[in-house]
């Protein structure tokens, strides 16, 4: 794709508002001709000019033939989206260093067309399932929240002189968790058969702060700690229960000098050997408490991806 066209498509696609599911409709789709499809408009201009030259009937018919051909590829390149439904799905969480699967469905008011779908900045082909699914992985190199980028969507069918394609924004996002790091520390016990321990759920305890989210509402608001500092800040909830003996991971257990993303990996790994092992754990982030019982680290892992991370919606 030529650099002009690229970044006529990202402008488009910045135009594009960001929605669960889109119908291409006519203002959604645009039209170019093709390589081929310039070559073919040249030739065409320059038979009609050899036919006013010369006064060749048989030339007039033959431009007038390939001016008729490039306007059926318009009308049957566009019937190719025309009406198309995406909807987009996002896959599993994934840990960073990975690829993330989006599952992209399309639904067709009649009869299927022949398209293609890549990601904006382009990436690995498109993987057709049976169902008129498409798979469609990225990168994830990050820790934190994926976004799905921006789609290209287009069709040069069935004569590849014209081309109808669309940019296409899709709401879907998956948690990357931290990549895992191993970590020889030894499990720190974190308590006996009568120890009382904040769980993460809901009840009367206040359990800290941690980042606010929009789907918390606005009445979870620490709206004190918002004045003194200008930090929007969640309160939260939970409630004292009796536990049996726990596995206690801390941010604490690292030098004050190790950076935030390697104490998230170190922590990571410690989980997932913890999860092997079955053992109930708790896990302590600043201003944020997880008790984890029978290795099931699902809430702990999501809590480090989301450690300092906005919602990327």
């Amino acid at each position: 794709m030529s650099q002009w066209r690229k970044a006529l498509e990202q402008w488009m696609a910045r135009r594009a508002p960001r929605a669960p599911s889109v119908t291409l409709s006519q203002n959604r789709i645009y039209l170019l001709p093709t390589r081929f499809g310039l070559l073919l408009f040249g030739v065409a201009v320059l038979v009609w000019i050899g036919a006013l030259n010369y006064a060749v009937s048989l030339a007039y018919v033959l431009s007038f033939w390939i001016i008729a051909l490039l306007l059926l590829s318009v009308f049957t390149a566009y019937r190719q989206l025309a009406g198309l439904a995406l909807r987009a799905e996002a896959g599993g969480p994934v840990f960073a260093g990975d690829s993330a699967d989006f599952v992209v469905h399309l639904a067709w008011p009649q009869e299927p067309g022949r398209l293609r779908l890549r990601w904006q900045d382009g990436g690995e082909r498109e993987r057709w399932q049976d169902d008129g699914r498409v798979l469609l992985a990225l990168a994830a190199p990050r820790r934190g929240q994926l976004a799905m980028p921006p789609l290209r969507v287009w069709s040069d069918a069935p004569l590849g002189l014209i081309r109808a394609f669309a940019p296409v924004r899709l709401a879907a996002s998956v948690w990357v968790y931290p990549q895992p790091l191993p970590d020889a520390r030894a499990p720190t016990p974190g308590g006996g058969e009568d120890d009382s321990l904040l769980q993460r759920r809901d009840g009367d305890e206040f359990a800290g702060l941690t980042a606010w989210q929009p789907a918390q509402g606005m009445r979870r608001i620490a709206w004190r700690v918002f004045a003194r500092s200008q930090t929007l800040a969640a309160r939260e909830f939970a409630s004292l229960l009796p536990q049996g003996r726990q596995l206690l991971l801390d941010w604490s257990d690292y030098p004050p000098t190790m950076a935030a993303e390697e104490r998230l990996s170190r922590l990571c790994w410690r989980l997932l050997q913890a999860q092997q092992g079955g053992a109930t754990v708790l896990l302590n982030l600043p201003q944020q408490q997880l008790l984890l019982p029978d290795g099931d680290v699902t809430p702990g892992l999501l809590a480090l991806a989301q450690f300092g991370v906005r919602d990327a919606s």
